[in-house]
Order: structure tokens, then C-alpha cells, then sequence
């Protein structure tokens, strides 16, 4: 392809880049332009044996057509843009030769060439990628044209119309258009590269952002050779809070300037160096962990040579080398653990990410570190050892245990175990991802010895393991391996940084294909939300133990059967943690929960407790709702019922001939009315509401949609229901109210005057605390 001009795109790289960009906007635009001049050369074809006059073989013409079509059908897959300017060029010659095969023998051959000498090149000057092309294109076209026209004795007057035509009109006007169409182009590309390199740039230092880095660094993974080695770099100016407490932002500015400077000196074109956010900073280089560690402390000694007010910059570094399958983020995680590690012994130093210390993957039979304690194995790891607690998890409908979660604990040598806050605090020896994979294998160990055959076990997975490339078929491996079924492994991804939810959705399906089954931990608390569910799609949910315990605004309602009911709606199974009363577990039961884990149903132990005793818990919890059930419903009855009898009374009155106000006199003074309406058959509000003393009462503001005049409501269950049963007074479940923004009770009753099928109710204020509500709402 041919350049542009270098004074506005000085750099070769960038122009060949718009020259590509150029060649994807004009791809499909050449296609179908190009494909329709295909189908204008056929009609002309056609008109041409319309006319007297001895005529090439058609054949010739079709051939023509068909090489046009074959150059159309070639352009979707062009990739050079020299060969899109060749199929251009080519095009416009086999245009000529149909323009001459369709003009043999006519007597004026000059009335068909002369407009498709002037309109050709007009419409084609937007498809040219480049100056060059158009003008080799344009050029060579003129000239098989004028040699066509050459063969014709032409009139003094024909002749200057022709050159007038051509010269004046065709050429000007296909130049306006093809450099007016590339200039558009060019600085649209410009902008967008600026564009583009603004938003991956950190405007302080120059360097890369985060995003741009981490992109970037994925496209150098997903390409890296087998026998490639990459390493990153934790870069974190010590003590740089005090540097601006003490002398100012502006100093913090210019030693982040100078840093930055030292690590694009320190560093090639092919490494990645990026401001990943405050004073910390990051390379990702071609090269093995030996390499890093030796380029780490040439930047650590240039740094350490810059001076500040009090002293001289110092750095920490973290270095740490990418294992084969290893995500960006979990490598970045090794070498940020480094660098934690060299600042808390005692900064101004480079230290590399620690080996694995077990390979998580071996079964444990192959270990000999692997220890017998108990009734379960423990496993050594750093100063204490591994041991699996095992809490149960039950059905509530079958009334029995069905699967058991394993959490990691750690014990010294003296029996007493290690607190878990002290245990998965970050801490320089702390390899989280070894820490979670070295957990699968040993509870694997200990499920095999300890859980029922026919339990599901549930493991704890943190999203970075679980998005790591190649790790579902390692995991897999090692479950079969143990003499497990993967069938009956449930995987649990925590609630967690470290993957996006477009990789665990894919990460996800790889499981699934080996058989595991895959739940959401604590839905409902921090990066767990309902996008999450529906993109990566778990059989089980678990609820934050908090939901079960969550109730509604004013109420006091707990929100848990809705909750249970929209999962459900999903395709989801729900699990509720952290039931520790007996009315949590009668509200699970009640709520149609599926399974429930607990304090009140089993702690974390080693051994497995006998579950008889529980299995009468949930019993009674099911004996105490089907006693509960009738007598709630008895209450919410027993207090509407007046209401409808005074329904009743009106619907009489109206009957009868009685205006709104007479008949709902009545029925507008008890308590808890908030207003009585009537509805025609579509629903919309006939006439004014009548209100009663809870129309005034303090409540939501929500003005907009106050005035239920004008609306529709036959989409409203009260409404639905009341006409399938009329005559008959219905109450309706509580429902939010847009009318006064409060949960509120609908009783109503079709009636058939002369004319039509009316409803008449009235609403009613069910915000009060200790109101009864129908059983199972």
C-alpha cells in the first residue's frame, strides 16, 4: 500500500495501522458498492441486446460479469491492503473491457461509454485506500477509456463536450471525493489513536495505567511459546506518604516522574512498564525469574541514587517468574506477595516470589510429608499443619444430610489449632493460590476417609484458582485420583477479587464438562450480586447468613421467601448459611429453602456427628409451620373480614341506585381504609376515590404516580381474582402501593350493573407492625 504524506502521520507504524483501520471501514463498503456496479453492467448488458446492431457473443459479456464477481467475492477476505488497491485497479480495467463489448457495433457507441466514463470514477473515489491507489486507479482507467474513444471519429462540438465532461466534471469531482473521504478518514484515525492512547496512559508519568497493562500482558500470555519464560515486577517507593505529608504533592509528583523515568530507561520496547495506581508500578518482561531478579536491582540502585529533601528514594521489589497455565492476575498476586515480603524485611530491597511449598496436585499418597493425625490426615505447612473440619449440610424437605462443606483449619503440634484470622492473614510467607489449591488436595484426602458415599463435598475455591488455565482438568485429575467421584464435588467459589465474571462463566463450563457442580458462596455480600448468578449460571446459591436475618422496610417482614422464590425462578438451588436458632430454621423450612447449614444443624469438626437429633429439628420445624399456617391464616382473615362484609353493604347500595360517596360512607370511616374505588371492565378508575382516615396518613412522596386516575389496573391480582370469583369479597396478598408508596391490602368485588362488569374495592393500610399476613407471604 502507499503512504501518505509523512507530515501528518510522521510515525511509519501509525500509518500503516490507519492504512489497516482504513482497510476494515472499507471492506464492506467496497463490497456492496463494487457488487451493485456488478448488477448495473448486467441491465446494461440486457438494454445493450435490446438494440439493433451486430453484437459480441454474450457470452463474452456474462464472462465479463463473471470476473467482476469473482473480484467482489475476493474483497471480504483481503488482509493486504496492496492487494485491495490491486482488486480495485483490476476491476476498474475488466470495467472497460465491458464497456467496450457492450458498445461494438452501435451506432452511437459515445452515448453509452460518456456517462459511465464520468460516474465510474466518482463513485469509486471513497473506496481507494490511499492517494496512490486512486491515482493508478483513475489513471489507468482514463487511459484504456481514451483508447476506447480514440476508435471513434467524434464532432468538433462531441469532442469538447467529451473532454469536457471528462476533464472538467469526472476528474475534479472523483478527486474532491476520493481526498476529501481519506482526509475525513485520517483525522478520524488520529482522534481515535489519541483517543485510544489517552485512556491507557497515566497523565503523570507517561507510563501505561493498570487496564492497559493487564490487557496488554493477557495478549503477551495468550501468545507465549511453550518454552517462553516471562516475569513481572512489583515496583513500591518506600516511605512515599511521608515524602508528600512533609514536603507536598508537588515533590510526589516529580519523584513518581523520576522513578518512572528510571524503569523506561531500565527497561526495552518490548517490556511493559505501567503506573499501576499511587507509588506502585509494575514490568512484565521477556525474560526468567535470574534475569528479572538482575534488572530489579539495577532499577533498585538507580532509584536508590535519587535524591529527596531528607535522603535519597528508595524502593521494594517483587519479583516473581509465570508458571505455565498461570493467569496475569494470579502472577501479579505472586509478585505483589513478594513485594510485601521485601518491605516488611526492611524495604529498599528485591525479593522473588516464593516456590509453591507442596505441589497441590500430587495425591497424598506420594507425599511423605502427609501425616496421620486423628481421624482425618494433616498436612505440614510452614509451622503448623493442614487439617480438614467437615460441617454438614441438610435437605429440609428429605429431612436429612446431603453433603458436607470442608474448611481448612491449621493445628500446631500440640493438638490446639490456629485461629483462622491468624491463618489467612496476608503476610509475606502467604501464597494464597498454593494455600487454596493445597486445600482441595487435603480434603480430598480426608472426604475419602470420613464422608458417607453417597454426600456431596463442598469446596471452598477462590476465583483467581478458579479461573486458572488448565487448573479444571488438573483438579479433576486429582479428584479421581483420591477415589472420588467428581460427580459428588461441589465447587464454592468464595466471595473474592480476582477474576472477572466473563472468566468464571467460562471457567464454569470447563468444570461442568468433567461433572463438577458449581455454587456461588454469600450472595448478597460484597462482589456477589445478581449479574454474577446469571452469567456464570451456579446449580446451588448460597445466601449470606445476613439475608436470613434481613427483613423489610416499616414491616419487619423478612424478605427471604422472595429471595428464595427469584433464585428458584432462575434455575438455582438455594442453600441459607448461618442458621443458629430454631426460628431461623422454621423460617428456612417456610421460606421453601432447599438446603440449610449451620450452627444449629452441625459445627465444623473432624468427626462426623450422627444426625438423628437434627433430623427432628427440621421435623418439628415442619410441624410448627403447618400449626402456624392455619392459625395465621385465621388472623388475616379474621381481620379483613369486616372489611368485606362493608364491601358487601356497598356493592348493595350501588346496586341500588346510591352515588360513590353514600355507598362507601360506611366503609370510608374504619381505621385502616385508605381509600374506595371502583373500576370499569379495563380496569381504569371510574369516577373519584372515596378516602378514608388512612388517606392521610405519613408515607412515601410519591407524587407522579399518586393519582391512580387515568391508569390501568386489570393487570393487578385484586383485580384478576375478583373477577374470576364474582360476587365474592377476595383480599388480596400485601403489595407495595404506588398510591401511598406503603404495603397495603386490596379487598374487592366484581359486580354486573345493567351496563357492565364493574370492580368495586377498597384499599387498606398494612404497614402497622404485628399486623397479620397470609401464610406463606
Amino acid at each position: 500500500m502507499s503512504a501518505t504524506s509523512t507530515q501528518h502521520l510522521p510515525d511509519p507504524g501509525l500509518r500503516d495501522r490507519f492504512h489497516e483501520r482504513s482497510l476494515e471501514q472499507q471492506r464492506p463498503l467496497s463490497t456492496v458498492t463494487m457488487a451493485f456496479t456488478v448488477v448495473a453492467f448486467l441491465c446494461m448488458v440486457g438494454a445493450r441486446n435490446l438494440v439493433d446492431g451486430p453484437a459480441p457473443p454474450l457470452t463474452y459479456q456474462l464472462l465479463c460479469a463473471l470476473v467482476l464477481l469473482l473480484l467482489v467475492l475476493a474483497i471480504p477476505n483481503v488482509k493486504s491492503t496492496l492487494l485491495f488497491g490491486a482488486i480495485g485497479v483490476a476491476y476498474m480495467q475488466v470495467l472497460v473491457a465491458g464497456l467496450a463489448l457492450n458498445t461494438a457495433g452501435l451506432a452511437q457507441p459515445l452515448l453509452w461509454v460518456l456517462p459511465a466514463l464520468v460516474v465510474i470514477p466518482v463513485c469509486a473515489a471513497p473506496l481507494w485506500l490511499t492517494p496512490t491507489h486512486f491515482f493508478t486507479g483513475s489513471v489507468l482507467f482514463y487511459a484504456a477509456a481514451f483508447v476506447l474513444l480514440l476508435g471513434e471519429p467524434l464532432a468538433h462540438d462531441v469532442g469538447i463536450a467529451v473532454w469536457t465532461w471528462i476533464v472538467v466534471i469526472g476528474v475534479p469531482a472523483s478527486m474532491v471525493f476520493h481526498l476529501g473521504f481519506y482526509r475525513f478518514r485520517r483525522n478520524h484515525f488520529l482522534l481515535e489513536s489519541q483517543l485510544a492512547q489517552l485512556a491507557a496512559t497515566d497523565p503523570l508519568t507517561g507510563l501505561q495505567n493498570r487496564r492497559a497493562f493487564v490487557k496488554q500482558a493477557e495478549r503477551r500470555l495468550g501468545g507465549l511459546a511453550p518454552e517462553a519464560r516471562i516475569s513481572a515486577i512489583f515496583v513500591d517507593i518506600d516511605n512515599f506518604k511521608s515524602l508528600n505529608d512533609r514536603f507536598g504533592h508537588a515533590l510526589g509528583d516529580w519523584a513518581l516522574h523520576r522513578v518512572a523515568q528510571v524503569l523506561m530507561d531500565e527497561t526495552t520496547t518490548e517490556d511493559s512498564v505501567s503506573r499501576i495506581g499511587g507509588e506502585e508500578f509494575a514490568v512484565l518482561l521477556h525474560d526468567g525469574l535470574a534475569g528479572a531478579l538482575k534488572l530489579a536491582e539495577r532499577m533498585r540502585g538507580a532509584i536508590e541514587a535519587i535524591e529527596r529533601p531528607d535522603g535519597n528514594l528508595t524502593a521494594s521489589f517483587g519479583v516473581a517468574e509465570h508458571r505455565r497455565g498461570e493467569s496475569i492476575m494470579v502472577l501479579l498476586d505472586r509478585a505483589d506477595e513478594a513485594l510485601l515480603r521485601a518491605k516488611h524485611s526492611g524495604r529498599n530491597r528485591v525479593c522473588a516470589a516464593r516456590a509453591l511449598p507442596l505441589d497441590a496436585l500430587q495425591p497424598f499418597a506420594a507425599d511423605a510429608q502427609a501425616i496421620e493425625g486423628g481421624a482425618g490426615r494433616r498436612y505440614r505447612w510452614d509451622d503448623f499443619y493442614l487439617i480438614s473440619h467437615f460441617q454438614p449440610l441438610y435437605s429440609l424437605s428429605h429431612q436429612k444430610q446431603v453433603g458436607f462443606e470442608a474448611l481448612l483449619r491449621g493445628e500446631q503440634d500440640d493438638g490446639t489449632l490456629v485461629l483462622p484470622v491468624v491463618m489467612f492473614a496476608p503476610k509475606p510467607s502467604n501464597d494464597e493460590g498454593a494455600l487454596d489449591r493445597a486445600s482441595h488436595a487435603v480434603h480430598l484426602g480426608n472426604a475419602c476417609r470420613s464422608l458417607p458415599g453417597d454426600a456431596w463435598l463442598f469446596l471452598n475455591i477462590l476465583p483467581a484458582t478458579f479461573i486458572a488455565d488448565g487448573y479444571a482438568d488438573q483438579l479433576a485429575t486429582l479428584v479421581r485420583s483420591s477415589g472420588f467421584d467428581t460427580e459428588r464435588v461441589i465447587l464454592e467459589i468464595l466471595e473474592s477479587h480476582g477474576g472477572s465474571v466473563d472468566d468464571m462463566s467460562r471457567a464454569a463450563a470447563a468444570y461442568r464438562e468433567h461433572g463438577f457442580l458449581i455454587a456461588v458462596d454469600d450472595f448478597g455480600a460484597g462482589q456477589s450480586n445478581l449479574d454474577r448468578l446469571l452469567r456464570i449460571r451456579p446449580d446451588l446459591v448460597k445466601l449470606d447468613g445476613e439475608l436470613i436475618r434481613a427483613t423489610t422496610h416499616g414491616t419487619e417482614q423478612p424478605i427471604l421467601p422472595k429471595l428464595v422464590s427469584l433464585l428458584h425462578q432462575a434455575g438455582m438451588l438455594v442453600v441459607v448459611e448461618g442458621v443458629e436458632t430454631t426460628e431461623e430454621l422454621i423460617l428456612a423450612v417456610e421460606s421453601n429453602v432447599d438446603f440449610a447449614q449451620g450452627y444449629l444443624l452441625g459445627r465444623p469438626a473432624v468427626e462426623i456427628a450422627p444426625p438423628e437429633f437434627v433430623h427432628r429439628q427440621i421435623d418439628d420445624a415442619f410441624d410448627v409451620i403447618a400449626q402456624g399456617r392455619a392459625h395465621q391464616h385465621a388472623l388475616f382473615e379474621s381481620e379483613v373480614e369486616p372489611y368485606r362484609v362493608a364491601l358487601r353493604l356497598a356493592a348493595a347500595a350501588l346496586l341500588a341506585g346510591a352515588v360513590a360517596d353514600d355507598a362507601f360512607a360506611t366503609l370510608a370511616t374504619f381505621e385502616r381504609c385508605v381509600s374506595c374505588f371502583i373500576l370499569d371492565d379495563s380496569g381504569r378508575q371510574i369516577g373519584h376515590e372515596v378516602p378514608g382516615p388512612a388517606w392521610s396518613k405519613e408515607g412515601a412522596s410519591l407524587h407522579p404516580v399518586a393519582d391512580p386516575r387515568g391508569a390501568r389496573w386489570d393487570h393487578r391480582p385484586y383485580f384478576r381474582n375478583a373477577v374470576l370469583l364474582p360476587g365474592v369479597a377476595v383480599a388480596s396478598n400485601p403489595y407495595l402501593s404506588l398510591a401511598s408508596g406503603r404495603p397495603c391490602v386490596a379487598v374487592t368485588l366484581a359486580v354486573q350493573f345493567a351496563a357492565e362488569r364493574s370492580v368495586i374495592g377498597v384499599e387498606l393500610d398494612w404497614s402497622e407492625l404485628g399486623l397479620p399476613w397470609p401464610a406463606g407471604e
